[in-house]
C-alpha cells in the first residue's frame, strides 16, 4: 500500500516521539544521579519531561495513541527494570507518570473548556503531591525498618579511629552500628543523618554508636581513616573484617544499621538509605530515647 503525505508525516512524529522517549530516561535518571538520589525527583523529573514532551507531541500529531505509547514506554521499562524490581511499592510512578503523558497529549489536542483543561492540570497535581509527601516516604520507611527483639550474635570490631571506639555491645549501653562503604553513594549520603541523630542524643552517655566499614568494595581499615579525616567525620570508626559481623546480623547490603539495646537485644535493623523517607532521622532518635 502506497504511504500517502498525511501517513508519513504521522510516522515522521511517531519516531520523534520514540526518540524523545528513549531521551527521557537518560535525563531523568543522569539527573538523579548526579543531583540527588530522592526517589520523589526521579517521579517529578519523570513527570515533568513526559508532560512536556507529550503536550509538544499532543500538539503536532492530534490524538495519536501510538505516539504517546512510544514516549512513555523507555522510561516506564528503565525504572521498572532498575527500580521497581527492588522497590515494587513504587509502581504508582508508572501509573502516575501514565496519567501525564496522556494529559500532556491530548490537553491541547482536543475541544475543552478553560476551567476543565486547569481542574485536570490541578488533580495531577494534588495527587503527584499526595504521593511524593505522603505515599513514598510512608512505604520507604516500612520497606528500610525491621524491628524485631533478639539476641545480637557474638562479633567484635577492630578500632579505627582515635578516642574511644565501641567495639562490641556493652551491657548496660545501648550500640548503633552502622555498617558503612566509602565507595557507597547511599552510605555516604545517610552518615549525616546519623550524626544528627548523635548530636540530638548527646546528653545520653548510655547510647554509643560507630561506624564500620568491611572488606567489600576494597575498603581497609587505613582507607576508612583516610576517608574519615577527608570528610571530617566526628563518629567512632571501627572495621569488620571479612564482613563478618555484616553477616552474622542478616545484612546483604549497604549502608546497613543495627540497634542494640542495653540488654544486649537487636531492637532494629535496615538496609539502605534514600533521602525520600523524610522521617528517618526522628524515627531512629524516637526509637532510641524509647530504649
Amino acid at each position: 500500500m502506497k504511504t500517502t503525505p498525511a501517513n508519513g508525516s504521522r510516522w515522521k512524529l511517531r519516531l520523534g516521539s520514540l526518540g524523545l522517549g528513549l531521551l527521557a530516561p537518560a535525563l531523568v535518571f543522569g539527573v538523579a544521579l548526579t543531583v540527588s538520589e530522592d526517589l520523589r525527583l526521579l517521579y517529578i523529573g519523570g513527570a515533568t519531561v513526559l508532560f512536556c514532551g507529550a503536550t509538544w507531541v499532543g500538539v503536532k500529531s492530534g490524538r495519536d495513541w501510538l505516539s504517546a505509547c512510544l514516549l512513555y514506554l523507555p522510561l516506564a521499562c528503565m525504572f521498572g527494570f532498575l527500580v521497581l524490581r527492588q522497590l515494587p511499592f513504587l509502581w504508582p510512578h508508572l501509573l502516575l507518570w501514565a496519567l501525564v503523558t496522556v494529559l500532556g497529549s491530548f490537553l491541547l489536542a482536543i475541544r475543552l473548556g478553560t476551567t476543565t483543561r486547569i481542574s485536570a492540570v490541578v488533580v495531577m497535581l494534588a495527587l503527584s503531591a499526595w504521593y511524593c509527601m505522603s505515599y513514598i516516604p510512608d512505604q520507604m520507611k516500612r520497606a528500610m525498618n525491621h524491628l524485631g527483639d533478639g539476641a545480637a550474635p557474638a562479633f567484635a570490631f577492630q578500632a579505627v579511629s582515635d578516642g574511644p571506639v565501641p567495639t562490641t555491645a556493652t551491657p548496660g549501653k545501648i550500640l548503633v552500628i552502622d555498617f558503612f562503604g566509602t565507595w557507597c553513594a547511599p552510605c555516604i549520603a545517610e552518615l549525616p543523618e546519623i550524626a544528627r541523630v548523635r548530636a540530638d542524643l548527646q546528653q545520653r552517655r548510655d547510647i554509643e554508636f560507630v561506624v564500620v566499614a568491611t572488606n567489600s568494595g576494597g575498603d581497609t581499615p587505613e582507607r576508612l581513616r583516610s576517608f574519615g579525616r577527608l570528610r571530617h567525620i566526628t563518629l567512632p570508626l571501627g572495621f569488620d573484617q571479612a564482613g563478618k559481623a555484616h553477616a552474622a546480623f542478616g545484612l546483604s547490603g549497604f549502608p546497613g544499621l543495627v540497634v542494640i539495646d542495653r540488654t544486649g537485644r537487636v531492637r532494629l535493623t535496615r538496609e539502605g538509605y534514600n533521602s525520600s523517607e523524610t522521617t528517618f532521622r526522628t524515627d531512629l532518635t524516637q526509637l532510641l530515647e524509647k530504649l
